[in-house]
């Protein structure tokens, strides 16, 4: 099956009356809201922030409107993980998905004790956010650096600790305060809230970097009293060893502990030695852990995460594709500030729905997740035994087209995102797909390799026109296709445009004399090169 734009529209259409704006129920996260969730968690025989989080499950109808704090961790080391001398191998893959499952479990550990919310995980990044205590910013950010330093240090000593050299990591993490909106991502057991707006962006932007420590946002040390650095400091500023400490321990109630180490040294160890005790854990991440790989024959929309698990990954040649909404945190911003929540999150759910579709229905394409307003899907063409290279990039190109073609329906039809653009990247290449972390409903779906990395990296380079491929997808692609994209990105390139790159018209038949000169041979090649260089001129924004 292929894009079709009846299709799509009928599709946008059921989703605006799936949840309407009219319909959308706008909530403020505030103490009754809390109370009422504690009281739904214990008739449940639950206790919030250590079985459930304080904000789960919202319904498809409801947007909540959260003062937090946000936290963004960056596991440094991850790539050294990815590859062996240069290369990425079966066992390096088995190193990489030995490394997340420890670290996503490390860190969940350290998510309970402080009653976080852990948002997601996607490779080597987590998103958490504090929203408690209600109405007291100061107190949130305090408990926002207590935990940063203690998620830092416990997957600093958990790597030193458990499994060796192989899977230590330093540590990046950026920290951001201020209101967002939360509304349902995912569907049945992977129901998660999904925190939209500034303040998760902002801290993503500073966990990006190569050097460990924590790194403040100025909102957050105004709140604390800290001195402003200015926005072209903050990701190069990280917080004083010091100040880490002596806020750290403001932010546990021991602020009469000063800059003593030693009240977070002490949870640190306890978290490492509950890690230690853990068998399952230590089973996965000795040097004989059961990792055990199989392909899935193509379409990949039939992979079913329920049934993955370490000991049942998939490891096979496929297409990585990032697809991100540009604009999109500006135009949440905006709807906060101009009180059309309802609008965005109507807005929201119509846009994902369609994307999620055009990938699963469309080009039989498997949806990952979606990572605030990007999505993250895979795609292979072949058969039970291989994948088929040139192939799978070309469907990659197709679904980067059809992707186009649905949102541009979308903006036709939506209010408000008319300014609005879709930035995509896809890399080729041997992937891992599985389970990690704390086992059942808090596992976590994980793709990881160097496709992932670079189809993210390429599409994060992107403005909202473009659509680029990676090294490894242009060494695979037909000829036609490299002619596209070779001289680097492609602007507008919807659905149409995607299938004469990948099936180009065929040249015309002209009768010709019986010889023709080598000049003219030379000048009817270098007219042809020129055209090939004029269409593939985007260069990155």
């Amino acid at each position: 099956m292929a894009w079709d734009p009846i299709r799509s529209r009928n599709r946008i259409a059921r989703f605006m009356t799936t949840v309407p704006q009219s319909a959308i129920d706008v909530r403020t996260f505030d103490q009754a809201y809390l109370s009422q969730r504690v009281r739904d968690a214990q008739a449940r025989g639950k206790r919030l922030g250590f079985d459930e989080s304080p904000i789960f499950a919202v319904p498809r109808n409801r947007a909540v409107l959260v003062d937090g704090v946000h936290v963004y961790v960056q596991l440094l080391d991850y790539h050294d993980r990815l590859q062996d001398q240069g290369r990425e191998t079966e066992a390096s893959h088995k190193r990489v998905l030995q490394f997340l499952h420890l670290h996503y479990s490390a860190t969940d550990r350290v998510v309970e004790e402080f009653e976080a919310q852990r948002v997601d995980y996607h490779g080597p990044r987590l998103h958490a956010v504090l929203v408690t205590p209600v109405g007291d910013e100061r107190q949130r950010v305090l408990r926002a650096v207590a935990f940063a330093v203690t998620l830092k240090e416990t997957i600093e000593a958990a790597g030193q600790n458990i499994g060796s050299a192989r899977l230590q990591t330093r540590v990046r993490i950026g920290i951001d305060t201020g209101c967002a909106v939360a509304v349902s991502s995912g569907r049945g057991a992977d129901m998660e809230p999904l925190f939209l707006g500034s303040p998760a962006n902002h801290a993503a932007k500073l966990a990006e970097g190569d050097r460990p420590g924590i790194y403040l946002s100025d909102r957050a040390r105004e709140v604390l009293g800290e001195p402003s650095v200015g926005w072209a400091w903050e990701r190069s500023t990280s917080l004083a060893e010091d100040r880490q400490y002596g806020l750290a321990n403001a932010g546990y109630g021991q602020a009469w502990s000063g800059l003593d180490p030693a009240p977070i040294r002490a949870r640190v160890l306890a978290a490492v030695r509950a890690l230690q005790t853990d068998m399952d854990l230590t089973a996965l991440t000795s040097s004989e852990a059961p990792f055990r790989f199989h392909r899935h024959e193509p379409p990949l929309r039939t992979i079913d995460f329920a049934e993955l698990m370490p000991s049942r990954s998939i490891r096979m040649g496929l297409a990585s594709v990032f697809a991100d909404l540009s604009g999109f945190t500006a135009y949440v911003d905006a709807c906060i500030r101009g009180h059309r929540i309802a609008e965005m999150t109507a807005n929201l759910h119509v846009i994902r729905g369609e994307l999620a579709a055009c990938a699963r229905d469309d080009f039989g394409a498997r949806k990952v997740r979606f990572i605030g307003d990007c999505l993250h899907g895979l795609v292979a063409v072949g058969t039970r035994l291989a994948t088929e290279p040139a192939s799978t990039v070309d469907a990659a190109v197709m679904l980067s087209g059809g992707l186009r073609s649905s949102f541009n329906l979308c903006k036709a039809t939506l209010p408000g995102i008319r300014e609005m653009g879709i930035a995509i990247g896809s890399e080729f290449g041997e992937t891992p797909v599985s389970r990690v972390g704390i086992r059942g409903n808090r596992s976590v779906r994980c793709a990881t390799s160097k496709a992932v990395s670079t189809s993210e990296a390429i599409q994060s380079d992107l403005n909202g026109r473009q659509t680029a491929l990676g090294p490894n997808a242009l060494a695979n692609a037909s000829l036609a296709v490299r002619r596209a994209f070779g001289a680097g990105p492609v602007y507008d390139m919807d659905h149409d445009r995607a299938g004469h790159v990948v099936t180009p018209a065929p040249a015309p038949s002209v009768a010709r004399p019986a010889a023709l000169s080598s000049g003219l041979l030379i000048s009817q090649g270098a007219t042809a090169a020129g055209s090939v260089r004029e269409r593939g001129s985007g260069r990155h924004a």
